[in-house]
């Protein structure tokens, strides 16, 4: 009797099941994301870098918890504020005054949550708002590495900026490039040069969402494989922007035609990381398929214009305010056509049931 009493014990909520995660395991899994990205920063001993990060994650409780303390038995609260001062802090430079950080990100972040809507609701991106405003008041703070015409010439950007010791190379590239060439690309005849592999591991960028492009690509994996980010808009997004590239951008600096550098596009400026972390802000992105193409093939092409062949330090935080502007637009019109859409199965429903009365 006793067993039997305990089968009862516990209440399940099966067979009911989530399509998607929630919002709360969704949060969860970007902040253990931006958590590795910071304990890389450890790692590599960037100290001025997890200054920066502490100060914009001091100013983000603080805009949450101030004069609020029930919020600090709210643990989405805490993790929203971490996910948003971490991310600020990561896409800020190093050499950043902190003291700075704290106020700008402080007032960007108490005007969107007293007159923006918060996190769910804002329009705009608190991020990219922040990062735009830092970039205007302390624009020397962001590195912008300057491109000789014989680099923009050449077959191959990011390699002259490797060789002339732009992107500094690690002790063991030598070592897993000769591993990746023998194993692995020789099985396709492809060889990649010294160098790559520090690139995608840590460009040494002053700017810490730039440098470890490598741990962004596994983190992108995961966040496909738990659905915590839907792939149209980034997919779609990467190829418009890297078609763009390829093909177009040797014209503007008289270099090889249909070789513009895909991967130096891709590996600088922060545009894997903005791209999976910044790009789908809750809010600021459209919700039905349509509207997301449309989303993504406009910032493609905006980014085109905006960060050329990469190396810009904040060209993206303003790509994501533009494109949040266009989605106002964009879900204008998917509210729109979902009223209608609501409206004709309604006024069907209504003229099957008068159908029905008077048979």
């Amino acid at each position: 009797m006793k067993n039997k009493e305990r089968l009862y014990t516990s209440v399940f909520l099966s067979p009911f099941s989530y399509l998607r995660p929630s919002v709360r395991t969704e949060a969860y899994v970007v902040l253990t994301l931006l958590i590795l990205q910071v304990a890389m920063l450890f790692l590599t001993k960037s100290f001025d870098s997890l200054i920066i990060i502490a100060s914009s994650l001091l100013s983000s409780y603080f805009v949450d918890f101030v004069n609020k303390e029930k919020n600090y038995r709210n643990s989405f609260t805490i993790i929203a504020s971490s996910i948003r001062g971490l991310i600020i802090g990561l896409m800020l430079p190093s050499a950043f005054p902190p003291v700075a950080v704290f106020f700008v990100s402080l007032v960007i972040l108490l005007i969107n949550k007293h007159a923006l809507g918060g996190f769910a609701n804002s329009w705009v991106n608190p991020v990219a708002v922040t990062v735009a405003v830092c970039w205007i008041i302390g624009m020397k703070f962001f590195p912008e590495p300057s491109l000789s015409m014989e680099a923009l010439n050449s077959k191959n950007i990011a390699l002259s900026l490797i060789q002339n010791g732009s992107i500094p190379m690690n002790s063991f590239d030598v070592t897993v490039t000769n591993f990746l060439n023998r194993r692995v690309f020789s099985l396709f005849g492809v060889v990649i040069p010294e160098g790559y592999f520090s690139f995608l591991w840590d460009s040494h960028s002053s700017i810490p969402a730039f440098r470890f492009n490598l741990l962004t690509l596994l983190s992108s994996i995961v966040l496909f494989s738990m659905d915590v980010i839907n792939p149209i808009i980034p997919v779609v997004f990467i190829c418009t922007y890297s078609f763009l590239v390829k093909c177009l951008a040797p014209c503007f600096y008289n270099g090889l035609p249909m070789h513009g550098d895909v991967l130096l596009a891709l590996l600088s400026s922060g545009t894997l990381f903005s791209t999976f972390f910044l790009l789908q802000w809750h809010g600021t992105a459209p919700f039905t398929s349509r509207g997301k193409w449309v989303f993504a093939i406009f910032a493609g092409v905006l980014a085109f214009f905006i960060l050329g062949i990469g190396l810009s330090p904040a060209g993206f935080a303003f790509l994501i305010l533009i494109t949040n502007v266009l989605s106002i637009f964009i879900q204008g019109v998917e509210n729109h056509f979902l009223r209608e859409y609501t409206s004709s199965v309604l006024m069907q429903q209504v003229k099957e049931i008068k159908d029905g009365s008077n048979a």
